[in-house]
């Protein structure tokens, strides 16, 4: 019974911590599709 109660609460804690750092990361990508421009120093 022991074991198992521990089984589900590791599951269940690794399930709502890779749900944070889903949202988390999520957040932080709102513009990952920007691309700033090259500056001219850099272009060839």
């Amino acid at each position: 019974m022991m074991k198992r109660l521990t089984c589900w609460l590791l599951s269940s804690g690794v399930a709502a911590l890779v749900f944070l750092a889903n949202v988390t990361s999520a957040s932080a990508c709102v513009f990952g599709h920007y691309q700033p421009e090259v500056p001219k120093s850099l272009q060839k």
